[in-house]
């Protein structure tokens, strides 16, 4: 009798096992960023919290988060894919290299974060008032990007003949480093990572978005109002072929697992926040539309060089 029992509990426990279905989560930036490590942490909780599937973290740097999106469709099974602003970015941009916005659609937002104007010393007012300003962004489609045309389109309605120049490099990383060694002017970074980067050097001169943060003025406040509705969003994602009963399960997943207290801890970091209507099913197709259409004319005349 207990022989049969200990073969029928070993035979349960193998199939336990065998049932979880494997599902990547790709995240495509850095991955020691606060944004990598709460998706990371996101996927930990989800897999401590049920055992229908096995969530294992994947980083795919590169291209934009545009090698990840690729990486993420081309699975023959389930798969997530978390991503900044620049879903929203980089297909415009690429339109015939990167991945489509109808490839995808969202399973959950995670934040929503603002971002810092970060000089080496100089003031907003004296960073303006240069004869030429050289932006360092994270590469051509990031986030970071986009707001420094945003911003360039602001100076130059001030000033129309100042020379402003973009600056692209391969990460955030290096171009904050690029600015703090004095090569750039300025650049921009998510509110808790500049803050984490930050050195003597570091001056936060403004921020997107539209509330003051830690003594730490908006750029609209400073009459640069181009960027009051851009700001960090970092989201989960899945193929658009994916059943909507499949979206809701993670869905439901993802949000008892973002409850979890160093979930939480991070996204304080992080100083995201998100509104009621970004935690529903139904209203996160809306939410996703709305932005893909708004992102149509923030991207508008960009040239990619």
């Amino acid at each position: 009798m207990l022989k049969r029992f200990l073969v029928t509990l070993f035979a349960t426990l193998a199939l336990s096992v065998m049932a979880a279905e494997k599902v990547p989560g790709v995240w495509g930036w850095i991955p020691t960023s606060t944004q990598g490590s709460y998706f990371r942490a996101i996927l930990e909780e989800a897999n401590r919290n049920q055992d229908k599937y096995e969530f294992v973290f994947e980083n795919r740097p590169g291209a934009g988060a545009s090698i990840a999106a690729r990486h993420v469709l081309a699975q023959p099974n389930i798969a997530v894919f978390a991503n900044s602003t620049a879903q929203f970015i980089r297909p415009y941009l690429y339109p015939d290299a990167s991945f489509k916005l109808a490839d995808f659609k969202p399973v959950m937002v995670m934040g929503v974060s603002p971002a810092a104007l970060i000089t080496k010393g100089k003031t907003l007012d004296q960073l303006v008032k240069q004869d030429r300003i050289n932006f360092a962004t994270a590469g051509t489609g990031s986030t970071i990007h986009l707001m420094a045309e945003a911003l360039a389109k602001d100076i130059k309605k001030k000033y129309p003949n100042k020379d402003i120049q973009m600056i692209h490099f391969a990460s955030t990383n290096e171009a904050f480093l690029s600015v703090i060694g004095g090569h750039t002017d300025a650049t921009f970074e998510f509110l808790g990572d500049a803050k984490a980067k930050a050195t003597a050097d570091t001056t936060l001169i403004g921020l997107t978005g539209k509330n003051r943060v830690d003594n730490i003025p908006t750029l609209a406040s400073q009459g640069y109002a181009n960027l009051t509705e851009l700001q960090g969003i970092f989201a989960i994602y899945i193929s658009a072929a994916a059943p909507q009963a499949t979206v809701d399960e993670l869905q439901r997943i993802f949000l008892k697992a973002e409850q979890a207290d160093r979930v939480q801890r991070l996204y304080q970091t992080d100083y995201a926040t998100k509104e009621a209507h970004m935690t529903r099913p139904g209203d996160l197709t809306k939410w996703y539309t709305d932005l893909v259409k708004r992102f149509e004319s923030y991207t508008a005349g960009i040239e990619v060089k």
